[in-house]
């Protein structure tokens, strides 16, 4: 018969030191791991196959963003459309563009009928807007633009909504109860390089006729790291003086009852992207644009005229100071007012 089980020899217990040792050993070994990992920058997940921690996206789209929108206004109203909302960057520079197209249908009364239209952005959070917009008279079947920008900039991260006001507001004028379409759009996009607006504290001013002179500048340093292209856009808002209080502004008339032409006023504007040496003298003109001559008469009154230039720096550029300058120059025979409200000259970099 086999031996029972109770005669089998058993093998000897290793002793509780000797346990204790390897249970020691093995802390060690898991310890060592865990630190040599986090000094790899490595981070302890969560849990087997845990996802890596990422960023909460912003509850709206950040720029380049962009909206467009249309209405039918009847003299005299007031609308606002195109409203729309991004998000910003705290310290961050956006270009905000507007566009509104309108036309005072044919067969409508009276010869002209006055539109002004505004774009505004207000951070969410508070804080002041940025807006800019314009004014001009729509002559009947002729179709009229309006053109303008602004730089916005927020101090804290948050959401930006822009929208267009539109406004017709006269009830005692020709065109009352004109029906009339209007086509308004903005885009905001961020500036990747370096951005500077002209100061207006020279506006308002009045141009006498055959006067040339600048009267908008915009310049910043180049940086090589940011600014490989330059763009430069300009809106000017003029009025001609066929009537003393037609061009009016902080208070005061800025046409002489004896300087009065009702012939009005032919405006040319000329923008330029030049580059400055050391000494703040033009060393090169990277680019120029001058519209058509403008005639701005008695019915039309106000008028808007804009340019946008583009230009690529050279590989070894002669200055280290970018400019935008905006010439006017006035065939008259009127005076002509280059109005504060309204103007704008941007220079900005990518």
């Amino acid at each position: 018969m086999p031996a029972s089980s109770s005669d089998t020899p058993r093998r000897p217990r290793p002793p509780a030191t000797l346990l204790g040792a390897l249970l020691v050993l093995a802390l060690v070994a898991v310890l060592a791991v865990v630190v040599l990992d986090r000094r790899d920058g490595g981070a302890p997940e969560s849990g087997p196959g845990a996802p890596a921690a990422t960023e909460t996206p912003p509850p709206f789209p950040e720029p380049p963003v962009s909206t467009i929108d249309r209405t039918t206004l009847t003299v005299p109203e007031e609308a606002r459309i195109a409203e729309h909302t991004f998000w910003g960057r705290a310290g961050e520079t956006y270009l905000v563009t507007l566009d509104v197209v309108s036309e005072k249908p044919a067969d409508s009364e009276g010869w002209a009928m006055y539109l002004g239209v505004l774009v505004s952005c207000a951070p969410e959070a508070g804080g002041p807007g940025d807006y800019r917009g314009g004014t001009q008279n729509l002559r009947t079947g002729e179709r009229t633009a309006y053109r303008n920008q602004v730089l916005v900039t927020p101090s804290a991260d948050g959401a930006i909504t822009c929208d267009v006001k539109l406004s017709a507001p006269y009830d005692d004028v020709a065109s009352a109860g004109t029906a009339f379409e209007v086509e308004a759009s903005w885009r905001a996009a961020p500036v990747d390089g370096s951005a500077a607006e002209a100061t207006t504290d020279d506006l308002p001013r009045t141009l006498a006729p055959g006067a040339v002179d600048t009267v908008l500048a915009a310049a910043f340093d180049l940086t090589s790291e940011d600014d490989d292209a330059l763009r430069g856009l300009t809106t000017l808002h003029l009025t001609t003086c066929t009537v003393v209080n037609g061009s009016r502004e902080e208070g005061r008339a800025w046409c002489r009852e004896d300087a009065l032409d009702e012939a009005g006023s032919t405006a040319t504007l000329t923008a330029r992207l030049e580059l400055l040496d050391a000494d703040g003298a033009v060393c090169a003109e990277l680019a120029v644009e001058s519209t058509e001559p403008d005639h701005i008469d008695l019915l039309r009154h106000h008028r808007m005229l804009s340019t946008d230039l583009e230009a690529i720096l050279p590989a070894e550029p002669c200055g280290s100071t970018a400019r935008l300058r905006v010439g006017l120059r006035n065939d008259g025979p009127a005076p002509l007012v280059v109005h504060r409200a309204n103007s704008s000259a941007l220079l900005v970099g990518s």
